[in-house]
């Protein structure tokens, strides 16, 4: 793995999300930010044909168009038009307006689901191929969530690799405060989980844990990406709420000098 490759993926993701939300006049940096280095190595090093990937956590689709367009999926002049009337790129991805998002996920809880039933239908057609799944740690509050882990355990879904950026932050708060899901490592496991625990942001221990899936003919796995939301931002790494923000002038500076 090229880890100057990788890293410089991550760097545009950043950038790119930057533009867009910034120029939109605020947005989801956060959420952003804190997935960069997990959608670089997927797309960057892992995914191969036949493999596909899921934006649960559909509120981060800057970040998702954003290494669509440096995989050549998306135009790159494209992205200029997010925010703007009529434009394909809305905040949540929309399937049927961009080539690459495989889901359309506005409503959060759903993504993991749909995962599954792409996952079976591999399964059942003999068909290569592993399907990759993005979740928000604030969307595993949702009942729909642990529905799909058990149907992914009984169907025996070995093909499934999820990843929760598990930043610790929601849309109003700490997630400690408002519903806290810990302990997940030993929650997954007792779903029948492969689980690994990893920090998000480090780019050897996320290629590393991908390389232990699908060693089971049984099991589905998870990989609990711990990471800072806002990541690369100090004063929104800081925030206790950055889930969405509109910045100064004097912000948005010394936010870009940060990921530049």
């Amino acid at each position: 793995m090229d880890i100057t490759k990788i890293e410089k993926i991550a760097k545009i993701i950043r950038q790119d999300s930057f533009k867009m939300l910034h120029r939109k006049g605020g947005g989801h940096f956060g959420g952003a930010f804190s997935c960069a280095e997990i959608l670089s190595v997927l797309y960057g090093h892992v995914m191969k044909d036949g493999d596909r990937f899921i934006l649960s956590k559909a509120h981060a689709g800057v970040a998702l168009y954003s290494i669509l367009s440096q995989c050549g999926i998306i135009d790159r002049d494209v992205l200029k038009t997010y925010g703007d009337d009529n434009s394909i790129l809305g905040v949540h991805g929309e399937s049927h307006f961009v080539s690459g998002v495989e889901f359309s996920c506005g409503s959060l809880g759903h993504g993991l689901s749909f995962a599954c039933g792409l996952a079976l239908g591999k399964k059942k057609k003999k068909e290569a191929g592993n399907i990759y799944v993005l979740l928000g740690d604030g969307e595993c509050q949702e009942g729909s969530v642990w529905e799909a882990a058990l149907f992914a355990s009984q169907h025996k879904l070995s093909n499934l690799t999820v990843f929760i950026d598990y930043n610790k932050k929601q849309s109003s708060g700490l997630i400690e405060n408002i519903l806290d899901i810990d302990p997940l490592l030993i929650k997954w496991k007792s779903f029948g989980w492969d689980t690994f625990e990893i920090d998000g942001h480090n780019i050897n221990e996320i290629n590393t844990a991908i390389k232990q899936t699908h060693k089971s003919e049984v099991n589905p796995t998870m990989i609990i990406a711990h990471t800072v939301k806002g990541k690369g931002v100090g004063f929104l790494e800081g925030k206790e709420n950055c889930h969405y923000d509109r910045l100064s002038d004097e912000q948005a500076e010394i936010a870009w000098k940060a990921i530049s």
